[in-house]
């Protein structure tokens, strides 16, 4: 044992490990800096391409102070080259905010075919966290659409999370009066505003519901609810056609 693991193994207390036949692992607690993370990211090599939409969003999340410390930080092999945490390394320096993370040291370089392949949390796991329930991807559309009412066209993943947390006691209950009809996309354009707009639904906004869809798919022919669904400035069209319809029941 010589050089960097030696020295990793000086300042580590679990003498099994060693002497064992095993990869000299060492994680610590560190402020992670902007310079900080921009000196390890020139060691970034052979990595996978950056997804700037997950950085911006980790950045937005350190900005806020709502970002945690947890175990899941850097991951570096034996030459300091970054394994994993490229995208938490990037958002640091797009925030400009220090962030304390778990930095591992000691990795072997062969390891980075085998990590990150996980699945992600989704909004649905995120809300699950805090209602104690399973929400469907039916509630997850309605909060995608109410969010698109507030200017949120393409909302992150907390964000569609919070909306399912926030409108989870009433998308439950809608759902359950609303069984048996079919849930195309102009109905859910209809119950987002409806939800949107009062909060709550009555039985009458709901005996209208099918009034409304009609009038709404009137609205936007020759296209249709579907072909607007999660296409930006056509999508935001459709639920203003959709709130204003509502706002007159």
């Amino acid at each position: 044992m010589k050089g960097k693991a030696l020295r990793r193994a000086l300042e580590t207390t679990d003498a099994l490990r060693v002497n064992a036949d095993v990869p000299l692992i060492v994680t610590t607690t560190e402020l992670v800096t902007p310079d900080l993370a921009k000196a390890m990211l020139t060691r970034n090599k052979k990595n996978r391409p950056v997804n700037w939409r997950k950085v911006d969003e980790f950045a937005d999340q350190m900005r806020s102070g709502q970002w945690r410390l947890h175990d899941q930080g850097i991951m570096l092999d034996t030459d300091e080259n970054v394994l994993t945490g490229q995208k938490r390394l990037w958002a640091v320096i797009r925030s400009g905010v220090n962030i304390y993370m778990r930095i591992s040291r000691g990795n072997p370089a062969d390891t980075a075919t085998v990590i990150d392949r996980g699945v992600p949390q989704s909004s649905r796991d995120l809300a699950a966290r805090e209602t104690g329930r399973a929400h469907s991807p039916v509630e997850v559309a309605i909060a995608r659409a109410i969010l698109v009412l507030t200017g949120t066209v393409k909302p992150s993943t907390d964000e569609l999370a919070a909306a399912l947390e926030l409108h989870a006691p009433v998308l439950v209950l809608v759902l359950a009066k609303m069984r048996g009809m079919r849930k195309t996309r102009e109905v859910l354009m209809v119950l987002a505003a409806l939800i949107a707009r009062f909060g709550e639904t009555t039985p009458e906004h709901l005996t209208a519901v099918p009034v409304l869809v009609d009038q709404l798919a009137a609205r936007l022919a020759p296209r249709t609810a579907a072909e607007c669904w999660g296409r930006g400035a056509a999508f935001s069209l459709a639920m203003e056609h959709a709130r204003q319809l509502v706002n007159v029941v």
